[in-house]
């Protein structure tokens, strides 16, 4: 070191820099260049600045200064994070042994796997019993549904306040008969309720007829091109129909559905953006919600 100072200081001096050779000198004297002692004492604090514990043991130190309490030693605070020195292997609780083939990015701890199932668990329970989503996979009710359309079906008017009534559009299991196979009783379907318990529907003319009047101002597409036959709705069931008559695999194909198949009442719609709000209004006129039946 010295001897590459003196080379700068000659290199200053003809240069034509006469001061500073003297400053090259003064700090040369003043940090003893050289000194092995001086140099290994300079590392020595370095590595100790480096060793300081943090900002938050220093105030765990003090704390049990003030309690009276010894403080904990400082290779505590670099194990656990600071405090007690417990967090680390609390950490190592909660850690799981996952298989080498599981992508790092969902090597999840016990705790982030606990809230993922509480949360699984809450939305099925919700879908269950209280709403689903649901979407519209055919044109059996244009133009009220077009294809693609999503809704929300609700499950509490019929488990808690009222039966079905003419106008409302339900989601359902279709029954099991001739008219439908075992596979197509699992599908979920949405019509329109036309007609309740009790009721004498027909089917002539074009038009729905339920108790011998005319259903004309119905949100139908266009009139019916078949004609079907006077019936009475059974006791415990209701009679579907969609509102596209013409391509609408419904009651009038298989009979009428019982209450136990109906899943929830469609009661707005969600998408697309511009479609947003409830359903248009039933035109036919409901003189009083029915009791049970």
């Amino acid at each position: 070191p010295r001897a590459v100072a003196r080379g700068t200081t000659a290199r200053l001096a003809s240069s034509g820099r006469a001061d500073l050779p003297g400053r090259v000198s003064f700090v040369l004297a003043k940090t003893s260049w050289g000194s092995e002692p001086r140099i290994a004492a300079d590392l020595a604090r370095r590595r100790a600045a480096r060793s300081v514990p943090s900002a938050r043991f220093r105030l765990a130190v003090r704390a049990r200064a003030a309690s009276g309490d010894p403080p904990a030693p400082a290779e505590d605070a670099s194990a656990g994070g600071g405090g007690d020195g417990d967090g680390g292997d609390d950490e190592d609780d909660m850690d799981i042994d996952w298989p080498e083939w599981v992508p790092e990015g969902l090597r999840l701890n016990k705790e982030d796997v606990a809230t993922v199932l509480i949360t699984f668990a809450v939305s099925l329970a919700f879908r269950a019993t209280i709403a689903e989503p649901r979407f519209i996979p055919s044109l059996s009710m244009y133009p009220v549904f077009d294809v693609g359309d999503r809704l929300i079906a609700e499950k509490i008017t019929y488990r808690f306040k009222h039966d079905p009534v003419p106008g409302d559009v339900i989601i359902f299991h279709p029954p099991n008969t001739p008219k439908t196979s075992a596979a197509l009783a699992k599908e979920v379907f949405i019509k329109r309720v036309v007609a309740v318990a009790g009721d004498e529907v027909e089917v002539k003319k074009g038009e729905l007829f339920v108790n011998g009047k005319s259903r004309g101002e119905e949100l139908k597409l266009e009139p019916a091109k078949y004609v079907m036959e006077k019936q009475i709705v059974p006791a415990g069931d209701v009679f579907v129909m969609g509102d596209n008559r013409n391509n609408s695999f419904d009651s009038h194909v298989w009979g009428p559905l019982p209450k136990k198949n109906i899943l929830g009442r469609a009661c707005f719609k969600y998408w697309p953006p511009q479609k947003f709000g409830g359903l248009p209004q039933y035109p036919s006129e409901v003189e009083a919600v029915p009791e049970r039946y």
